[in-house]
């Protein structure tokens, strides 16, 4: 019984949010959200288009929608390539485990306009988007090159600290 203690003492405990972040892209340039100033999560920061997954919905299943549900994008299952699976510890209220994938889309005319009620659409050479003026979230740092090369899949976990920083960083591939 006492051993059983200690060890429950040292268990993680925290809640986890799931959510999934697509990188949609036209030739060489990607889709991006400015979030809103006013947002609880990555505000005033920049990252790939998603959101929260939904009871009883698949990864997937959520990426495809959120696409829908921001932009007015509707992509095809060829189209969308998972890129990674990151984990997110501290530094939020919550950790996250998220989905990243790399949607190819027709046109850079963004059906529903480059406003939405998160932020503000963006595109971005992909070569400008890690030098550029914008605010970041950090875990784009460490996994943007690999998103647009698109070589295999890899699975980050990171510690972050209270400032939505990296401070601890581990990545596997698969080729």
């Amino acid at each position: 019984m006492t051993t059983d203690r200690k060890r429950t003492d040292k268990v993680y405990i925290r809640k986890v949010q799931t959510s999934v972040t697509c990188f949609l892209f036209n030739k060489n340039d990607y889709l991006f959200i400015e979030r809103s100033k006013n947002k609880r999560v990555d505000a005033g920061k920049l990252n790939g288009v998603g959101g929260r997954l939904e009871p009883g919905e698949n990864f997937f299943d959520a990426a495809v929608r959120e696409i829908k549900e921001e932009t007015g994008y509707e992509v095809r299952p060829e189209d969308v390539a998972l890129s990674g699976v990151v984990k997110l510890e501290g530094g939020y209220q919550e950790d996250w485990v998220m989905c990243f994938f790399k949607v190819k889309v027709a046109s850079k005319e963004i059906p529903k306009g480059n406003k939405t009620e998160d932020g503000n659409l963006v595109w971005l050479h992909k070569n400008k988007v890690l030098d550029s003026d914008y605010l970041l979230v950090d875990d784009l740092n460490y996994c943007f090159k690999d998103i647009v090369e698109g070589k295999g899949i890899y699975f980050m976990t990171a510690k972050v600290d209270d400032d939505e920083k990296i401070y601890n960083l581990k990545i596997s591939k698969l080729t």
